[in-house]
């Protein structure tokens, strides 16, 4: 098993293009990591990025989830559904997401996030940073063989990950959890 499944051109350009210029009247927000105020000030320098929640019902959400269910075939995890998308947008130098995991342990949710999706929503040509890392102990971080408009990965939500700082340019992406019950 390997520690993360990918599909290139996974979404056709053409699509991504139209729903990036739908993107432009969407109501975006400063992401948090936290809803108290005080953790937050201090998180503040671990994400500095745009926002903005999606239908789970949304066309992207069914095809991702959709991969998401494919490439568990080689997980082996019990899913029982996925959480609603999140559109993230870097459109400010420096924007990043430092390490971190996409799973809390410590949260007492009866289901939790699983594996994690991204879906590369952007011409790689329309920014310069903003890669996607994953952490491989000793090696350090992992170049990892997405970064083009429509390639999507998938990966264990346990797994840490970064997102490097925008040097130019604006990145979308789109985000996505699968779900399922807690491992005792």
């Amino acid at each position: 098993m390997y520690r993360y499944y990918y599909k290139k051109n996974a979404i056709l350009e053409k699509d991504c293009d139209d729903f990036v210029k739908s993107c432009e009247t969407m109501n975006f927000f400063a992401s948090k990591i936290t809803n108290d105020d005080k953790i937050q000030e201090k998180k503040n320098d671990r994400r500095k990025a745009q926002i903005c929640a999606l239908n789970a019902k949304h066309l992207f959400a069914r095809v991702i989830w959709s991969y998401m269910l494919e490439f568990n075939y080689h997980f082996k995890l019990s899913l029982s559904g996925y959480e609603p998308p999140q559109l993230t947008k870097y459109d400010e130098v420096d924007d990043h997401y430092c390490w971190h995991k996409d799973v809390d342990h410590a949260d007492d949710k009866a289901k939790h996030r699983k594996l994690s999706a991204v879906l590369q929503l952007s011409k790689s040509e329309n920014y310069k940073g903003s890669e996607l890392k994953l952490f491989s102990g000793s090696l350090g971080e992992e170049d990892l063989p997405i970064g083009e408009q429509g390639d999507i990965i998938v990966f264990r939500s346990e797994e840490w990950h970064k997102v490097t700082p925008l040097i130019d340019g604006t990145r979308y992406s789109i985000v996505m959890w699968a779900i399922g019950d807690r491992l005792i």
